[in-house]
């Protein structure tokens, strides 16, 4: 197995609207609810960030030799929906598309912040989302898993992940989602789980 844990401020590219914004250990990076604050070169840092629609975009080194064949990859993270403050029955559809191909979309039940999150700084406010929903999407041969559930046909051959040095990741909202909710993504030392996005790639 190859794997590798990209932590949430590292994504390639981006698209953001308001609410959203970037928290790292020392506090907020940039301003929030203005976009340019996704640009600048302290973002790397962040270990949690918001946006109310768009997507953010991670490249994923690939370590896999290149004379093998994967037959199993799978993305995990923290993450919900994204509502100003938070409300529990805000919904999001968040879909995970992997080298450009549509890995199937969780409808995340809401923006949870009645309680306080295990790993939240104590420096983030009360009133504010506090953590999310572990979420696993699995590709294996016969099709696509959502934390062991099957939601969609797209296999690992069709994802071609031997063609480049690197894995696309891609979390968003489809622009004709049914719930345009948002999301909120954590990192280490965020959240309920102490973890970033982490790749797993079995050859």
């Amino acid at each position: 197995v190859f794997s590798a844990e990209m932590p949430v401020g590292a994504y390639s590219s981006c698209e953001v609207s308001p609410t959203c914004g970037l928290y790292s250990e020392e506090g907020s990076i940039g301003i929030d609810d203005r976009e340019f604050s996704f640009y600048l070169p302290e973002r790397i840092r962040a270990g949690f960030l918001w946006t109310s629609s768009g997507y953010v975009e991670y490249k994923f080194a690939n370590g896999v030799p290149s004379e093998c064949k994967v037959d199993r990859l799978s993305i995990s993270m923290e993450l919900c929906s994204e509502a100003p403050g938070y409300r529990e029955d805000w919904k999001s559809d968040i879909t995970v598309w992997i080298n450009g191909i549509d890995c199937g979309t969780w409808t995340c039940p809401g923006d949870f912040g009645a309680r306080r999150g295990r790993l939240m700084p104590s420096d983030w406010p009360i009133g504010s989302t506090q953590y999310g929903m572990l979420k696993t999407w699995e590709v294996r041969k016969d099709g696509t898993y959502l934390n062991g559930e099957y939601i969609s046909d797209v296999s690992i051959d069709m994802l071609n992940v031997m063609e480049k040095p690197y894995v696309k990741v891609r979390i968003g909202n489809k622009e004709d989602a049914r719930y345009v909710g948002g999301f909120n993504l954590f990192g280490k030392h965020f959240g309920d789980y102490d973890q970033d996005i982490i790749l797993a790639m079995e050859y």
